[in-house]
């Protein structure tokens, strides 16, 4: 699996097309020269029927799941998007904190999202995730929560921290579960049957001109492996190169350094 994501899409695309374009093809000539092409063509009608019954229940399950692993892709994004707003986020309520529990909660998460860009999004895109970012986003948990206000001002800072960091941890859980949660093996053992079905069925048809059948059964074949490598791009969402990149995490980090930069103090 690791292996095939390391190609590129486009390659992998490139590849998946030139050769089952070339078996269907030749499973097309085998067949037309085993049997009488009169046979074939008698039957065109009765087929043309029964090609159009397949071809619709195999496009309403395969529509079924490109839609699941599509919205599954949006919900990653999302909580990317989620994970990075909330380091953010927690860095600047920190602000009504005392100077030392701010700043090791800023390191934190400065450390946080330079681990994001680093480390984690090159593991995962192997499946695993780094150890190493949930314990620095614990200290910070622990750091906010372990920390006795003086005040209503750095109580009300407390709490509003803290519901950062709870979302960022768990936006984090939910964005490892999605990066372990793709296709079933099962579900593409029926997607691989249905396709060799559909495209077997286009070797039934008689056409006077054996090239242009041959044609047709190459666009059908082009329309469904390229249906499918899609699918498989986009079922693991930070795996694949058109995947999810760490863009919000490296975002994140500019952000925080333009406010080190700044002019207000409280914000450095």
């Amino acid at each position: 699996m690791n292996l095939l994501y390391s190609v590129p899409a486009a390659l992998l695309l490139a590849i998946a097309l030139i050769l089952n374009i070339a078996l269907a093809s030749a499973g097309l000539v085998f067949v037309h020269r085993r049997f009488n092409p009169q046979d074939f063509i008698s039957h065109n009608e009765v087929g043309g029927v029964m090609m159009a019954v397949i071809g619709t229940l195999y496009a309403v399950v395969l529509g079924f799941l490109t839609v699941v692993v599509w919205q599954h892709y949006l919900e990653a994004r999302q909580l990317v998007v989620t994970e990075s707003d909330a380091d953010i986020d927690a860095w600047h309520t920190s602000v009504g904190l005392p100077a030392t529990v701010r700043q090791r909660i800023r390191n934190d998460m400065i450390q946080y999202a330079q681990i994001m860009v680093a480390r984690e999004w090159p593991l995962m895109k192997q499946g695993r995730d780094d150890e190493l970012a949930a314990t620095i986003g614990m200290d910070a948990i622990d750091v906010t929560g372990s920390f006795v206000p003086a005040n209503d001002s750095q109580s009300n800072a407390q709490s509003a921290t803290l519901q950062q960091l709870t979302q960022m941890h768990d936006a984090a859980l939910q964005r490892i579960a999605i990066n372990a949660a793709g296709v079933s093996w099962f579900e593409w053992l029926i997607l691989s049957i249905g396709a060799t079905c559909l495209i077997c069925f286009c070797w039934l048809f008689g056409l006077r001109s054996l090239r242009i059948q041959m044609l047709m059964t190459a666009g059908v074949t082009t329309v469904i492996v390229s249906m499918l490598v899609l699918l498989f791009e986009l079922q693991y969402p930070f795996r694949s190169d058109v995947g999810i990149g760490p863009d919000a995490w490296q975002g994140a980090i500019e952000h925080i350094h333009e406010m080190q930069k700044g002019m207000i103090m409280n914000m450095r």
